[in-house]
């Protein structure tokens, strides 16, 4: 499928729910995609059939991490959605509640079965209770790559093209 048929809105979601048996949820900044994205993807997409990737907004991101985003919303929306573990992109909300949860609406309206999340993940607590208020299992996976990848990090990525001359 391509790209932009991933993309959803929020109307879309009783649809993706009613044609889905199994859906996880995951969210994030994704702003310069690297191997360590394509891992979590695919643990994500391990625990469901159908994988829903909430990307965080240009606005939420700029509160949380200062001089970023590097790249826009859309375009993290549409190279997220251009990867093969994905099934569907959807953009964050502009709120932020406790625990970095930019996918409040989001996960009510579509009742995912899992969230998937980092082991270190900061709003570790607050995304558990929303979960069991929701009844979704929540899941955490560790940041691991293969081996025959160099692990590396947005931040990685950002301080070594400030090196290059």
């Amino acid at each position: 499928m391509r790209p932009e048929n991933k993309i959803i809105r929020r109307d879309d979601l009783p649809d993706v729910r009613m044609r889905h048996k199994e859906i996880a949820l995951c969210s994030g900044c994704f702003d310069i995609l690297q191997p360590g994205h394509a891992v979590f993807f695919q643990q994500c997409k391990d625990a469901a059939e159908t994988l829903v990737v909430v990307v965080g907004r240009d606005a939420s991101i700029a509160r949380q991490k200062p001089s970023r985003p590097l790249n826009p919303e859309n375009n993290r929306l549409y190279l997220v959605a251009a990867l093969a573990d994905v099934d569907y992109t959807i953009l964050g909300e502009e709120e932020m509640k406790p625990g970095k949860i930019d996918y409040y609406h989001v996960a009510e309206d579509l009742r995912p079965d899992v969230l998937i999340l980092n082991d270190d993940d900061s709003g570790l607590v607050e995304k558990r209770a929303f979960c069991e208020r929701l009844g979704i299992r929540l899941v955490t996976v560790q940041r691991v790559v293969p081996d025959f990848l160099t692990p590396t990090s947005t931040s990685e990525i950002i301080a070594k093209a400030k090196t290059v001359p």
